[in-house]
């Protein structure tokens, strides 16, 4: 009797322990996170669409950016934001 019901508890943790694990892969992924790094652009790899960006501390990130990426200037201290039109690169 006790085997049985043992036998029983395994295989209920068994099973809540596999849905829990299907539930998780049809979890939505998420979205990627924007934000904004301000620093001077230090490499370029047009191929991989990545800017490696290097702040006032020295602190770099490697920055991915793809056709919806804004891009934009703005002087120290304005308010004013500044589009930039990027022009697809000709292989010149």
């Amino acid at each position: 009797m006790v085997k049985k019901l043992l036998t029983l508890l395994f295989t209920a943790a068994f099973a809540f322990l596999l849905s829990t694990l299907m539930i998780a892969q049809d979890a939505p992924m998420k979205a990627p996170r924007e934000t904004r790094w301000e620093g001077t652009a230090i490499r370029s790899n047009p191929d991989k669409s990545t800017l490696t960006v290097r702040d006032r501390h020295s602190v770099e990130m490697i920055v991915q950016y793809d056709s919806s990426t804004r891009w934009v200037s703005q002087g120290h201290g304005s308010k004013k934001v500044n589009d930039i039109e990027c022009q697809p690169d000709k292989g010149q």
